[in-house]
């Protein structure tokens, strides 16, 4: 069961939902009615403020490994799949976060959700 960690907050006509999921992920929620486009983003505390100097660039590296494959899908897999529903997926690391998104028409809200967790948890980082 979801724990509420603010109830929706409307901003005009918008409603926002913000939820704290039992594994402590923070879920910020906004339908806009009229639309049938989807973004959904991961945000992860890292990026170049955390690293040390040894460690320069690591955060930027991982972004980009993440998409060279993971336990179910190769890079190619998940690039055709995002590409055959016209949808894309994509990352960028900043001072402090790294975000993982991904943009599709709701119909393939489920794909999209399914590439965008397989890329962000199970990722192979080959060596």
């Amino acid at each position: 069961m979801h724990r509420r960690c603010a109830g929706p907050i409307g901003i005009g006509q918008k409603v926002i939902v913000r939820e704290t999921l039992p594994n402590g992920v923070k879920l910020i929620a906004q339908e806009m009615t009229g639309f049938r486009s989807v973004s959904m983003a991961v945000w992860i505390q890292a990026g170049s403020v955390y690293e040390t100097g040894a460690e320069s660039g690591i955060s930027h590296f991982i972004e980009h490994m993440v998409f060279k494959g993971t336990e179910s899908r190769s890079a190619s897999d998940i690039a055709a799949e995002m590409d055959a529903v016209g949808g894309s997926i994509n990352a960028y690391t900043a001072k402090e976060c790294t975000c993982f998104y991904a943009k599709t028409v709701d119909q393939d809200l489920p794909l999209a959700m399914d590439i965008l967790a397989d890329i962000f948890l199970p990722s192979r980082l080959d060596e």
